[in-house]
């Protein structure tokens, strides 16, 4: 507990993780230069062999929990996550070690729902409390075994990645929905996208699911769609031109998902008065304008193996 007008220490440990938890009140923190404000509800990761220190005093009393951890294996920081993927084992080699990485956000919102057993596990695994009123450090006795330690530490970091997640994987499926709507002409490739965006196809595949409630190709044919309904009412091109237009190779396909889309075929539908438009199973998805979220920037990302 820092009292108003306490701020962190400056420091640099070696080897050594800081993972900080506010509760009430506000650190104000700095990792070489750049500033946190961490508020109640968020988390900050500050790596080890980088300065970091507070570099503003509390305005106000302010209760958090840290922990320091490591790593037994390297560890790098990047601007995007690794998507672990498990590889494939051949029949009796199942013994064989499958290495793998931790993602970690840095800085971030634990998820509202899950803040308050958040904090009960960072509770259950304290072994000392700091209070500034006291000045004293007050070093608590348990008989909780190290693996039961380890597994709430473990799950701490599960809440952490999963929160990020969340966040990333709504701007991520956004960021594909403007992919799309600029690239409707094009077959979809989702190896590119992958690469493009540095995520695993699979991973691409869930976000834009978890979003807008259909795969990246169903959004695509959506979009497809959208735009032949506009190109219908607004032009006099035959059939077969606006097909190639929306990136249809095949007319008789295009007409084909047309009419299971819209219901009538493409020359139904372009006489079809205003006012009895009928739009797409799923309009809401080509409707709503993908907006920005209230979520802190995850800043790096660190990486564990």
């Amino acid at each position: 507990m820092f009292r108003e007008g306490d701020r962190h220490s400056r420091r640099n440990l070696d080897h050594t993780f800081d993972l900080i938890y506010v509760v009430s009140g506000q650190l104000y923190m700095e990792e070489n230069k750049k500033r946190f404000i961490v508020a109640p509800g968020q988390f900050l990761i500050l790596p080890p062999k980088t300065l970091h220190t507070g570099y503003k005093h509390c305005d106000t009393e302010t209760n958090f929990y840290w922990i320091h951890f490591y790593t037994t294996g390297d560890f790098y920081c990047s601007e995007v996550p690794v998507q672990y993927s498990s590889k494939e084992y051949c029949r009796g080699k199942c013994y064989e070690r499958d290495d793998f990485q931790l993602s970690l956000p840095q800085y971030g919102f634990v998820n509202k729902e899950l803040q308050q057993q958040f904090t009960n596990y960072m509770k259950t695994i304290a072994q000392v409390k700091i209070d500034r009123h006291q000045n004293a450090k007050i070093f608590y006795t348990s008989t909780t075994s190290q693996i039961k330690y380890q597994q709430l530490f473990y799950t701490i970091l599960t809440f952490i990645c999963d929160s990020h997640e969340e966040v990333t994987c709504q701007d991520l499926a956004e960021d594909i929905f403007e992919y799309l709507m600029a690239h409707y002409q094009e077959s979809l490739q989702l190896k590119k996208i992958a690469k493009q965006y540095a995520f695993h196809p699979a991973h691409i595949i869930r976000c834009v699911k978890r979003k807008y409630g259909v795969t990246p190709l169903q959004l695509l044919l959506h979009i497809r769609m959208d735009k032949a309904k506009k190109l219908l009412r607004s032009t006099n091109d035959p059939i077969n031109t606006i097909s190639s237009h929306v990136g249809f190779t095949d007319n008789a396909y295009f007409s084909k998902q047309f009419k299971r889309m819209v219901k009538m075929t493409p020359s139904e539908y372009r006489y079809l008065p205003f006012s009895q438009d009928t739009g797409i199973d799923q309009p809401a998805i080509l409707t709503a304008c993908p907006g920005p979220t209230n979520a802190p920037s995850p800043g790096r990302i660190y990486e564990n193996p």
